[in-house]
């Protein structure tokens, strides 16, 4: 989905009979106000341009370690391959040494001189591996890998401004995706970019330690996150890469030389000594690092480039590409348009051509037959060009199709034998104003990807409120043949102006913004601006993240069951407490079924009680159809199956819940906390409590169909007295955790669902 920064949705819709018609500058938020929340945010399947300083309301920011972090591409929207980031850093700012045990880092210090801490241990007082390297100047590239120690800081620069505050800034790319969502647990959201940053807390915040060290790779040793005497990277950890540029201080190269002299996983530069080679478009690349350079042990790594680009003439006309995700509410539509507009020769009137793929014109032709006689919501209701930005929506400035304000009255609509159709017009000066913002806009020239404040939308049966959309812009048939991204690609243009080609959306990119191009995009750029273009170009290879899978609790049963029982298809009660092992099916009926060691409780037909609370454990309870009630013991596995299934645990530990289909409950703590074991895996170190674990799993929750149960927990009572953070290595997982008693409790782990998606509409507290 595209979510340029400027186009965000808002929060009205286009009506078709014009009641929720709303000017742009009505709906634009106050640049001032809340930053977004990640968990609102979904992967892009296009693009996202993102500017520096982008507004609040538009892209999430957050408060740490003293700076402003600017989160420009998060772990959902790229689908966990990357994040990126704009570190704003004010004088006293940045984070104190520490180590990352999940992703890379790559830095590129856009403004200012920065202070950066490196070295096996790095900022450790009185260590022989201590590398503090001061006034690291504009354009230098660090790449800190995963496992070695960095830091950074501003002593004094004040080169950068964001809002009102003076400062240092950082360009932060990291892969996997994950750190977003640190940086969301231990943030505050900046509510003004004009407020005054605070200076970092003295010391090492604990919630840092606690995230981080759940963000391990999956079995893997790990060191807490902290830079410690006589720590050493692994073997197989990638150096650390320093490029700087070129105009550095006289001298400084050799000064960081002769600081690190002694000291292994150093790799110095200076841009002119790095490869170069040519790349996309015929673009000649510098390579800051590769990916031969940055791959470690378990196959993280990227790509980071620069590049210059120098202007080159172009002729534009005016051009709108409609697709659904430029509608503000997007759909799920596969329907495409493009649509060419001029002025006529005597200037007062519009001339447009539309052509339409993948929506039924047929109702609106004489005599003609539906193009898709099976499918009724694709039929086109209404055509308008509107009045409105990007992202927004508007009033309609010109009605080409309406059935209740009809203002276009010679209209041509061409069925094509391909099953496209074909709309042309002219917009007559005399059937509605013209503006004049507009005309001035067919009138004159500009760059490839300037856009007009208005655009066309489509309205269909299936999609009221907006079919498909696209803001009418100039373009150029002179841009570089398209290729398709076979990996995560992102730039950053420093200076001048580059326009792109992605998926037939052209767009212009100011300076200091960042642009993400998603895998299996068609894109090209150029630069027909009047300046040289200096850019960043980063690669990113596609991630495989899974969430870890669920092991059972049930040993593989190595011997035959002791018995089979079948019930009969009545209402039946079974227990047999004195032997085990048994499968035992329940044919029809609403049967209550007792099970005690290793046995196979099949429900099949019915709302069954299945119950394994008294038996010894390790048993399997398979509601099969019906609305089920599964009470799990210890060690213990419940299937609901089919329909709305209660999922119970009385006291054990060790359970492993499937809901299935339905909107199913899971009830993780009733009455009771269920039994513990000590989670060795938390660390006690800078304050951090000792933590209890019920080693209980919910398999496989749906978000706002199924609930979590906590009833009866005097310290639990809403949704505000629950802690969510990343099961541990498993960054896709979900711990749920409260203090009862004074005690730190895991009560249960949500495989597959992160952390921040959770809200309180999918807890019951009782």
């Amino acid at each position: 989905m595209t979510h340029p920064a400027s186009s965000l949705p808002p929060t009205s819709s286009d009506q078709v009979n014009h009641s929720d018609d709303t000017h742009s500058s009505d709906l634009q938020t106050n640049n001032n106000s809340q930053s977004i929340n990640l968990s609102t945010l979904r992967p892009i399947d296009d693009y996202l341009i993102v500017p520096q300083d982008a507004p609040l309301n538009e892209r999430p920011a957050v408060y740490a370690s003293g700076d402003l972090y600017t989160f420009l591409a998060t772990s959902q929207e790229t689908n966990f391959a990357f994040n990126a980031f704009d570190f704003f850093v004010p004088p006293g700012g940045g984070p104190p040494p520490h180590i990352h045990n999940y992703e890379h880092e790559a830095f590129f210090v856009e403004e200012g001189n920065v202070r950066f801490f490196l070295g096996n241990e790095a900022g450790v007082p009185g260590t022989d591996n201590q590398i503090i390297l001061d006034a690291v100047p504009t354009g230098t590239f660090i790449f800190g890998p995963r496992l070695r120690p960095h830091g950074f800081a501003n002593p004094d620069s004040t080169a950068a401004q964001s809002g009102t505050n003076e400062g240092a800034r950082v360009l932060s790319i990291t892969t996997p995706g994950g750190l977003d969502f640190l940086f969301e647990f231990v943030g505050q959201p900046v509510e003004d970019r004009n407020d005054p940053i605070s200076p970092p807390p003295p010391g090492i915040d604990p919630a840092f330690i606690e995230f981080g060290q759940r963000t391990s790779y999956r079995g893997e040793s790990f060191p807490r996150g902290v830079a410690f005497p006589g720590y050493e990277p692994p073997e197989g950890t990638p150096n650390y890469i320093l490029v700087l540029p070129d105009d550095a201080p006289q001298g400084l190269k050799e000064n960081i030389e002769a600081q690190v002299a002694g000291v292994e996983g150093f790799s110095i530069w200076t841009a002119s000594e790095r490869p170069t080679f040519t790349g996309p478009f015929g673009i000649e690349y510098t390579s800051l690092t590769s990916f031969e350079e940055t791959e470690d042990n378990l196959g993280n790594q990227l790509s980071y480039n620069q590049f210059s680009l120098a202007p080159q003439a172009t002729d534009t006309f005016v051009q709108a590409n409609l697709n659904a995700n430029q509608v503000v509410k997007p759909s799920e539509s596969l329907a495409t348009g493009v649509a060419n507009l001029e002025l006529n020769s005597a200037g007062d009137g519009v001339n447009y051509g539309l052509t339409v793929t993948g929506l039924d014109f047929g109702e609106l032709v004489e005599g003609g037959t539906p193009q898709t006689p099976d499918n009724e919501l694709d039929d086109v209701t209404a055509i308008h060009i509107h009045s409105g930005e990007r992202g927004s929506n508007g009033s309609h400035a010109f009605s080409i199709i309406d059935p209740s304000d009809q203002d276009e009255n010679d209209l041509s609509i061409t069925l094509n034998a391909d099953g496209s159709t074909t709309i042309n017009g002219i917009w007559d000066q005399t059937e509605q104003d013209i503006p004049t913002i507009l005309s001035d806009f067919l009138r004159n020239s500009g760059l490839p990807g300037q856009e007009s404040d208005f655009y066309f939308q489509i309205h269909t049966e299936g999609n009221p409120t907006g079919e498909i959309r696209g803001q009418i812009a100039r373009t150029t048939n002179d841009f570089p043949e398209t290729i398709e991204s076979e990996n995560h690609e992102a730039f950053y243009v420093k200076e001048g102006t580059l326009s792109f080609n992605i998926n037939n959306e052209v767009r212009l990119v100011e300076p200091n913004t960042f642009v993400y191009v998603a895998p299996g995009t068609e894109y090209s750029f150029a630069n027909f601006g009047t300046e040289q273009v200096e850019s960043l170009a980063v690669s990113v290879t596609p991630a495989e993240l899974e969430p870890l899978p669920t092991p059972s609790p049930l040993n593989p049963q190595s011997i035959l069951p002791n018995q089979l029982v079948f019930l009969s298809d009545e209402a039946d009660i079974f227990y047999r407490p004195d032997e085990n092992r048994l499968r035992i099916y329940a044919g029809g009926g609403n049967d209550e079924i007792f099970a005690t060691e290793e046995e196979r409780l099949f429900g099949e037909e019915g709302n069954d009680l299945l119950d394994a609370s008294g038996g010894a454990g390790r048993n399997l309870l398979d509601g099969g159809k019906g609305n089920d009630l599964l009470i799990a013991g210890s060690k213990d596995q419940l299937v609901g199956g089919e329909g709305d299934d209660i999922l119970i645990i009385l006291n054990g530990g060790d359970n492993l819940l499937y809901g299935g289909s339905g909107a199913d409950q899971f009830w993780i703590a009733n009455g009771r906390i269920p039994d513990t074991v000590p989670e060795t895996r938390q660390s006690t170190d800078f304050g951090l409590p000792p933590l209890e674990d019920t080693r209980n799993t919910i398999a496989d929750f749906e978000l706002g169909i199924d609930k979590v149960y906590i009833r009866g927990i005097s310290d639990i009572s809403s949704f505000d007295d629950l802690k969510l953070l990343p099961a541990f290595g498993d960054i896709l997982s979900t711990s749920i955790l409260a203090t009862v008693g004074g005690q730190e409790i895991s009560l249960a782990n949500v495989s597959g669902i992160v952390f921040n998606e959770f809200s309180a509409e999918d807890f019951v507290f009782a």
